[in-house]
């Protein structure tokens, strides 16, 4: 049985269809890849990514494209999200523009008294892999 409102399978509706050109471009912005190489499965995580994250988050008013990658390393960085989307982020903030490597390293900082010493190393790991400092993790 679905849950109220919901709908099974195939006969579920798309209802995010209209924001997947906007996602698309914006995604290509934000992340400074090619909207060609965005694909993405029907209803699958990184469609609905592309669609509400970048489609309609990305691109809601108040907040700079710049803020927003603040806050989103911000976060990325207290989750400890080091893997795969920090490094991600992190690089599309150096390909844009938007932020220097001495700000990321600077946010690492306030990180540290904010959310404690590990989460700031890690993300300052993050920046050291992006920047190409650092390609792995080094075994203790």
């Amino acid at each position: 049985m679905n849950a109220p409102g919901g709908r099974a399978g195939a006969e579920q509706a798309d209802n995010f269809a209209h924001l997947d050109d906007i996602g698309r471009a914006t995604q290509a912005e934000v992340m400074g890849f090619p909207a060609e190489v965005i694909e993405n499965d029907p209803g699958s995580v990184s469609d609905l990514a592309t669609k509400v994250i970048f489609g309609d988050l990305w691109n809601r008013p108040g907040l700079s494209v710049r803020e927003r990658r603040i806050i989103t390393l911000t976060v990325l960085a207290v989750l400890q999200s080091n893997q795969v989307h920090a490094p991600l982020h992190i690089r599309a903030a150096l390909k844009s523009g938007d932020l220097t490597e001495e700000e990321l390293r600077e946010m690492a900082a306030q990180i540290a008294y904010y959310a404690g010493w590990p989460v700031a190393t890690s993300f300052e790991w993050s920046v050291d892999k992006a920047t190409g400092k650092k390609t792995e993790v080094e075994d203790l």
